[in-house]
């Protein structure tokens, strides 16, 4: 009788062990079909992803804000050639100091920031490289930094973002300087995303917004597109702001304004020709020194354009249906398999405890 209690209790326990076995494993599955699904519905989000972009400059420290209602953005010239797969960006600014002391600045362009747009609900920008700054013609010294553990400026005007960079500048009393920058952005990785459908077509953003971070409106301003190689205007399918550009109908684009305080529809996207294959971007950068020669010979700011057209394109629409298609394999994946183990999991535990109780 003894031996028999022992046996029934040494069974019990065993069932026990097995049954809290099963239910961790149980469990464990079903985090995983909880944590799955946070990847596709980051994949829905819609919005223009990964443009190429620029930006105007602003303060990096939070500190340095207390001399923004001393710097005037005077004039702004951005020019712009944009090629099939990338863009080359120069951008003269004048700034003046209406204070009457020198006035020392840390300032710069975020990495990968992002903003919200009428034309594509949110833009989100990848990096910008070759960035080379000139102040008054002279090289100034560019460097990554993060913002990460600083009080940062940005904060007040951008979406989170910890990776800049920057440069220190001096701004003489009573005087303009002149800052220009040269950079290199990739457009072939855009794709204008809704749920899970996408269209893979060049993207392109300048982010005019942030110059109102600057003292008074911008006085004046110019962003001149010149499409390289094969792009002509009726390669573009989209420009926002919707009808503020103007074109010589043939491969140039601007867009004037004069005392303006931006707001996020001052701020620019283009989508423009299909994305190419097997585009090699870093072959481009090896060559950053020639394009920056080219786009110095650009003289956008002596171009009349009284007889210039309005460009008509405003199509930022998806028309690719294929969302429903390249989500059915990663719904199984994420889904329907680890369903399949927990079910299994769990007839095995039942047909396990029904032949328990028999013995």
């Amino acid at each position: 009788m003894v031996l028999l209690t022992k046996n029934c209790n040494f069974a019990a326990q065993n069932i026990r062990t097995t049954t809290m076995k099963i239910r961790n494993i149980i469990a464990g599955l079903l985090l995983v079909v909880c944590f799955q699904g946070k990847p596709l519905a980051n994949a829905a989000m819609p919005g223009f992803w990964d443009v190429g972009a620029g930006i105007n400059f602003i303060p990096f420290f939070a500190k340095d804000s207390v001399h923004l209602d001393k710097i005037q953005m005077q004039s702004e010239l951005v020019t712009i050639m944009l090629y099939p797969g990338f863009a080359v960006v120069k951008g003269e600014y004048q700034m003046y100091n209406h204070s009457d002391a020198a006035i020392n600045l840390t300032t710069g362009y975020p990495i990968n920031s992002g903003f919200m747009n009428k034309a594509a609900y949110s833009v989100q920008m990848s990096d910008l490289y070759g960035l080379q700054v000139k102040i008054d013609g002279k090289n100034a010294t560019v460097k990554r930094a993060s913002s990460a553990n600083v009080e940062a400026y940005h904060h007040k005007t951008l979406d989170h973002t910890d990776n800049w960079y920057i440069w220190e500048a001096a701004y003489a009393p009573q005087k303009v300087t002149q800052l220009t920058v040269y950079f290199i952005v990739n457009t072939n990785t855009a794709q204008l995303r809704k749920g899970y459908n996408a269209d893979y077509h060049n993207g392109f953003s300048y982010l005019l917004e942030s110059g109102r971070a600057w003292a008074k409106n911008i006085g004046k301003g110019r962003i001149y597109v010149h499409l390289m190689d094969t792009l002509k205007v009726q390669s573009v399918q989209g420009v926002y702001p919707f009808k503020t550009f103007k074109t010589d109908g043939n491969q140039q684009m601007v867009y004037d304004f004069a005392d303006l305080e931006p707001t996020e529809n001052s701020n620019v996207v283009i989508r423009y020709s299909k994305k190419l294959d097997n585009f090699d971007f870093n072959k481009v950068l090896q060559t950053a020194q020639g394009y920056f020669k080219k786009i110095d010979a650009l003289k956008g700011d002596m171009l009349n354009t009284a007889e210039w057209k309005t460009v008509q394109a405003t199509d930022f629409n998806i028309y690719s249906k294929n969302g429903g298609i390249l989500v059915i394999f990663p719904l199984i994946m994420a889904y329907l398999i680890p369903i399949l183990i927990v079910a299994f999991a769990v007839i095995m535990w039942y047909k396990y405890k029904r032949k328990k109780a028999r013995q």
